[in-house]
């Protein structure tokens, strides 16, 4: 879908969901791959984000995002998703290292699909939660963690405003394509696989 200027579906958020369709969707085809409801699915899934997130919001915060965004640092998860995995017992991966953002519409890009990407936290975190090792763990602070008042809603608000000439839109594209590229990474690499938990490996019947 091409975005026509004065349709519902012009503005920035629209040029960079088109600009980005293919690399999502491959996100989401790799990010499935994770089963939540066990501890070792579970721990790799917040393993992937944990060398993905961390370095994109150190660069963010490079870019002087905080100028354009002032919650940024509301919004920001790296400390939910250590804390996540510090209380199932995993190591916190190295993360990737991620290239210079520019400032201004790339900057907004890439937080663009960092924002977005928790709009399927709360089906995640319901299936973390049914598996019987992770119920009651408490190592969600990552998929449940809230941006404020503002929220997505706002962000869109923001980007409408920070970037109404059409001529910013291909930088922010460029922006989200580096964040995507960062994930896809990570999902591609992966992280190694944790050992069984007790509560996962199946029971054998003795006679």
């Amino acid at each position: 879908m091409t975005a026509v200027p004065g349709s519902r579906r012009s503005g920035p958020r629209w040029h960079l969901r088109e600009a980005t369709a293919a690399l999502h969707a491959e996100a989401d085809r790799l990010g499935g791959a994770h089963d939540l409801s066990t501890l070792p699915g579970y721990a790799r899934f917040l393993g992937v984000h944990a060398r993905a997130l961390p370095g994109l919001e150190a660069a963010l915060d490079a870019a002087g995002l905080a100028a354009m965004l002032p919650d940024w640092p509301r919004r920001r998860r790296a400390a939910a998703l250590q804390a996540d995995l510090t209380r199932l017992g995993e190591p916190v991966p190295a993360p990737l290292p991620v290239p210079p953002i520019a400032p201004g519409a790339a900057a907004l890009g890439a937080a663009y699909v960092l924002e977005g990407s928790r709009l399927g936290n709360t089906m995640l975190l319901r299936q973390a939660q049914a598996g019987p090792a992770l119920a009651e763990c408490g190592a969600f602070a990552y998929l449940s963690h809230q941006p404020g008042p503002a929220g997505w809603a706002g962000f869109l608000a923001l980007l409408d405003q920070e970037l109404p000439d059409p001529g910013s839109w291909a930088a922010a594209a460029d922006g989200a394509r580096l964040a995507f590229q960062v994930f896809l990474d990570a999902l591609r690499t992966g992280v190694t696989p944790a050992a069984p938990h007790p509560q996962d490996i199946p029971r054998v019947a003795v006679s």
